[in-house]
């Protein structure tokens, strides 16, 4: 009786120390779970915050084409301007395999040979702390010069009236008039950075 009673005590503590360690297993497991929540909550938060940083960007190339509208036929380079829409850039570095049409943008670096564009830097104290962005803007035309110049083609808005009252109108390609109320397109592209490595792009387009 003795001798089955010892039985039945080691496998008591057999069963224990198994239960023990599925219960710390399962307890480190529910830790790391809890901290990659916490780590994923933290970026999505860090990538929001980018992206609502972009605005500024989109601000600042607005800004600078309402105070420049003499210079918008031609490139303006030093201020991240391009008066064509550059097809053969790509914009988020990840259409091709390929660095030299890519666009560059670290402020004040060299141009790749197969894009040519350098974006220029938005102004700090337009920026969250910890923040750093910078754009580029694209005329959608093929080339520089005016607009209603017959060799060059653009996307544009176009309002024509109907009426003393009434006006509609919409998105155009082509040849623009030499009169008319026509708006150009403007690409901007904002690159932003933030803590924790966070990268986003944000693109807008806006007529003047």
């Amino acid at each position: 009786m003795a001798l089955s009673m010892r039985r039945q005590n080691g496998v008591v503590l057999l069963i224990a120390l198994i239960a023990l360690v599925a219960i710390s297993l399962a307890g480190i497991a529910l830790m790391r779970s809890v901290d990659t929540g916490l780590v994923i909550t933290g970026n999505l938060a860090f990538k929001q915050s980018a992206a609502q940083a972009g605005d500024a960007g989109t601000e600042a190339a607005a800004d600078w084409l309402n105070t420049n509208v003499a210079l918008l036929a031609n490139d303006s380079a030093a201020a991240g301007y391009y008066a064509t829409w550059r097809t053969n850039c790509d914009l988020l570095g990840n259409r091709t395999a390929a660095t030299d049409d890519d666009v560059v943008w670290a402020a004040g670096g060299m141009a790749q040979p197969n894009c040519g564009m350098v974006a220029t830097a938005v102004a700090s104290d337009k920026l969250p702390g910890g923040y750093a962005a910078t754009y580029v803007i694209n005329r959608m035309c093929n080339n520089e010069g005016a607009p209603n110049d017959p060799a060059i083609f653009c996307s544009a808005y176009q309002s024509s009236s109907t009426g003393s009252d009434s006006t509609k109108g919409g998105a155009s390609y082509g040849q623009l008039p030499l009169t008319g109320t026509t708006q150009q397109y403007y690409r901007i592209t904002t690159r932003i950075v933030g803590p924790r490595n966070t990268e986003s792009i944000v693109q807008a387009i806006v007529a003047f």
